[in-house]
């Protein structure tokens, strides 16, 4: 029993968005989901985390409030109770309590299989004895009490060999390391172009190859294709990309067949570090579809959020989408972001 993360790999070449994104049809909406029954960040303390359950991250935000520039309170309030509930879990020790345990993430439970609450979600391996009985573990901050959960999960690459013909473009793209700069170059998820090739191998576009001119780091699923100057837009305007990402963010995600309109459910760190030594996930209400590995995801002010990576599934049907933090694909590679 478990969760199955499938990365959604499509069989039609890649391309660079070339519609308006007002021009894109909706083809699923957050509604649909069984997190519409959240209570979201009602769900959170009204009052904010002192500054020693912040720890050393409190310091940055203080001195650097424009991080927080277009952020409501309750976004604000929501990464900052993560940033503490993410410290008060790693400090305790708790993942050294919990069998199996691969990794966490911060956020909102699922309200139908589990629990409308918030708090942390540890995805386990699966056990044949099925699901862990007994009741929640407990992370305490400030005075405050939030829930552990086990999520059992097995995560499944459904990833081609060579082709990111199986693929979506992302955004367009200029590396600024020395060798690379200048070359006109799309994004796209890497499990769709294949870790197993090395650099400078020839990627069938939908016009003729590309050049595949970068990986990201181990984790980071994100690679830089070259294309021809030919289909590089006239005036790309820069992408700029959100550093803290919030539960319950409303945001849209580009697959080729229409625009899923979701809201962000969990995200695995809650601090701001793009460092690639951990790779960063974030988790949606709504799942794309076979195909739209490497879709772009935009929030409502326009910054970049995320690249669509797969889904989650459990034994109880609950399906979540979940992408690579797209602001650790720009620090990570070295590249400026355009659409």
């Amino acid at each position: 029993m478990g969760f199955e993360f499938e990365m959604d790999a499509r069989r039609n070449e890649p391309r660079a968005q070339e519609q308006e994104y007002s021009e894109w049809v909706t083809k699923e909406s957050f509604a649909n989901t069984s997190m519409n029954w959240s209570s979201g960040p009602k769900l959170l303390p009204e009052s904010w985390p002192s500054e020693e359950a912040l720890g050393p991250v409190h310091r940055v935000l203080q001195t650097n409030p424009a991080l927080f520039d277009g952020f409501s309170e309750d976004q604000a309030r929501t990464v900052f109770w993560t940033i503490a509930i993410q410290n008060a879990f790693e400090l305790g020790g708790h993942a050294k309590e919990i069998p199996g345990f691969r990794m966490a993430s911060y956020g909102f439970f699922d309200p139908e299989t589990e629990l409308d609450g918030f708090g942390v979600i540890a995805y386990v391996n699966p056990s044949l004895h099925g699901p862990a009985k007994g009741g929640f573990q407990w992370v305490t901050v400030d005075g405050q009490s939030f829930p552990v959960i086990a999520r059992a999960a097995v995560w499944k690459l459904h990833a081609p060999s060579v082709h990111p013909s199986l693929g979506t473009s992302t955004c367009w793209a200029n590396s600024r390391r020395p060798t690379l700069k200048n070359k006109p170059a799309i994004v796209t998820a890497k499990h769709v172009v294949g870790t197993a090739i090395p650099i400078g191998s020839a990627i069938p576009m939908t016009s003729g190859h590309g050049t595949l001119l970068d990986l990201a780091p181990e984790g980071i699923d994100a690679a830089l294709v070259q294309i021809s100057r030919t289909h590089w837009p006239r005036n790309p305007t820069q992408l700029s990309c959100q550093k803290f990402v919030a539960q319950w963010t409303d945001v849209n995600v580009y697959s080729p067949t229409g625009v899923i309109s979701t809201k962000v459910t969990e995200v695995s760190s809650g601090r701001g570090t793009l460092d690639p030594s951990i790779p960063l996930r974030i988790f949606l209400a709504n799942p794309g579809q076979s195909g739209d590995s490497g879709a772009l995801i935009i929030d409502s002010t326009g910054k970049g959020i995320g690249l669509y990576m797969g889904e989650v599934t459990t034994p109880a049907n609950l399906q979540e989408g979940f992408c690579q933090h797209l602001g650790q694909v720009e620090e990570a590679m070295s590249v400026d972001l355009f659409l």
